[in-house]
């Protein structure tokens, strides 16, 4: 073999190795696989990003906690990890992945929460059979700067923690360019209409059998309140109200602006393949104020609620530019 070849396998061995050992897989991704700072035991502080975690454990993941000196113990335990990600993703549609959990899981990035799977007790519900991916809002990362990733997890029987899959942030390419991201916490409710007396927080979009409904069929409310800029005054608005498991009925500030399927208990329709986009009539939307958006669900079986986005209010100048650009694709 000659000096050229050696060179070539040489350089291309260190690429490797780098990649491996700095957590890079692509150009799009940080891998979130290896050591995590791992505490036993549960408090809400524990997902705060200037928490100080430097007393805590190391263990790997994915693999269960069992195999890793915490063998036979059930109950409630924290994962914390800090990630740099580089400015170049800050216009990017982020999502992290974090494989396979036993048997629930809340996740905190930076202190606030972008999702949940199952249900901890007293009303536990597990969910060990889903791959746990869960969409990123765009504003709660400091891009070139430290971020934390908290992880609240219970488990009741044998294995317990991330167990098993992929775990990485990922970072896609955004053809949005939404006026208003509403993706991230929203106001949730049983029944037809909003309750502020039951009404809890959910993350959007996401399964709400994911996030505390297991097997619930029926009638429910996401609400949210935002504030829109002075800028939108005289533009076009289209409400992007993502893919929604079965019917709904959309409410901005009182107002009915659309609909999808038939609001009531028989269904027979693929209305839960369809994406909402729903123009939003002029002057409904009021610019320098709070403004509210109500989205009432029937879901029939299986899958309910808002299950994947995009979520937000967008221009009609820029909507035709995404669909434009996904028929390219």
């Amino acid at each position: 073999m000659n000096n050229y070849f050696k060179y070539l396998l040489i350089f291309t061995f260190l690429l490797l190795l780098g990649n491996w050992c700095f957590g890079v897989v692509s150009p799009g991704e940080i891998n979130l696989k290896g050591k995590w700072k791992f505490s036993v035991g549960d408090n809400p502080a524990w997902a705060a990003p200037n928490f100080d975690d430097s007393s805590w454990e190391e263990i790997y993941a994915p693999e269960n906690w069992e195999s890793q000196g915490y063998r036979k113990y059930d109950g409630f335990a924290w994962y914390r990890k800090t990630i740099t990600p580089d400015k170049k993703y800050a216009n990017r549609i982020i999502e992290l992945e974090l494989g396979y959990i036993d048997d629930v899981d809340e996740v905190f990035i930076n202190g606030v929460k972008i999702g949940q799977s199952g249900s901890f007790p007293p009303n536990f519900v597990p969910e060990v059979k889903s791959r746990r991916k869960y969409l990123v809002p765009n504003h709660l990362l400091n891009f070139g700067g430290q971020n934390t990733i908290a992880i609240r997890v219970y488990d009741a029987m044998l294995e317990g923690g991330i167990i098993d899959g992929n775990l990485k942030l990922h970072f896609q390419d955004n053809n949005l360019n939404f006026a208003i991201n509403l993706a991230g916490e929203w106001f949730f409710n049983k029944g037809k209409e909003v309750n502020l007396n039951r009404r809890t927080s959910i993350i959007v979009p996401g399964l709400w059998e994911n996030q505390g409904f297991s097997n619930y069929d029926g009638y429910a409310v996401y609400s949210i309140s935002f504030f829109a800029p002075d800028n939108l005054n005289s533009e076009k608005l289209i409400f992007m109200a993502g893919r929604i498991d079965d019917v709904d009925r959309v409410y901005i500030n009182g107002e009915f602006v659309g609909s999808t399927g038939k609001y009531d208990e028989r269904i027979g329709e693929d209305n839960h393949l369809e994406f909402r986009n729903y123009f939003i009539p002029d002057g409904l939307i009021k610019p320098g104020q709070n403004n509210t958006i109500e989205i009432r669900v029937w879901d029939e079986r299986w899958d309910g609620g808002i299950l994947e986005g995009p979520i937000g209010i967008i221009t009609q100048e820029k909507f035709r530019e995404y669909w434009r650009s996904k028929r390219r694709m």
